[in-house]
């Protein structure tokens, strides 16, 4: 392999590892205690390695919220699949998307928008992946609607409205340490979405 790939692969297992130890940092250490000296600890990396790759504590933690979407982008993306040839139903994606937003993807992104709300940086650098997640979304929350009488703006609707309860469901977990509470919530949604596309079959058949 050319010297020039071989230092680009180096490079990128670099990247990688520093990725890795922000988010785990700020996972574990909540996001005003990750510092650079912890996240080159957890790495082990040089300080000089650090910087090369991201000069400034804001590019550092927007690219790795970046690398934390993306790779949800593309796990999202890998059970899209089953999504489309009915192998998984409108259940089993409020089971994903709790299990998003009950752990480790929700906790850190909470905490970076907490501290993005005043710091324009660092919303402008994680806006387009952000966008890019939330339009993966809907892509697979579409499917359940296909051949449906539906109106577009409200499926719509009906995903916002799914990812507000999953969000608000998040912050709860931090103060409310009951499952029982959580799946019954859920069990309720499902049984109002199961009962919408019902509606919707019925009325379909009644009108074709």
């Amino acid at each position: 392999m050319p010297e020039h790939m071989v230092q680009e692969v180096r490079s990128a297992k670099t990247r990688r590892k520093i990725l890795t130890a922000t988010l785990d940092s700020i996972f574990e250490d909540g996001f005003q205690r990750a510092s650079t000296t912890e996240i080159v600890r957890r790495a082990g990396v040089s300080r000089g390695a650090l910087l090369h790759h991201y000069p400034t504590k804001e590019k550092l933690i927007a690219a790795a919220v970046q690398h934390l979407l993306e790779t949800e982008i593309a796990d999202i993306r890998r059970v899209a699949g089953a999504y489309a040839e009915k192998q998984l139903t409108i259940d089993d994606f409020i089971d994903d998307m709790w299990r998003r937003f009950s752990g480790r993807l929700f906790m850190i992104t909470i905490d970076f928008l907490a501290s993005a709300r005043t710091d324009e940086k660092l919303r402008e650098a994680v806006m387009p992946v952000s966008l890019q997640f939330h339009r993966s979304l809907n892509e697979i929350w579409s499917q359940f609607f296909v051949n449906k009488t539906v109106a577009p703006q409200k499926i719509q609707v009906l995903l916002n409205a799914t990812l507000c309860l999953m969000r608000g469901m998040g912050i709860q977990t931090i103060v409310r340490k009951d499952p029982q509470y959580f799946m019954e919530m859920q069990e309720t949604w499902k049984d109002v979405l199961r009962a919408l596309l019902s509606e919707e079959a019925l009325r379909r058949d009644k009108t074709a």
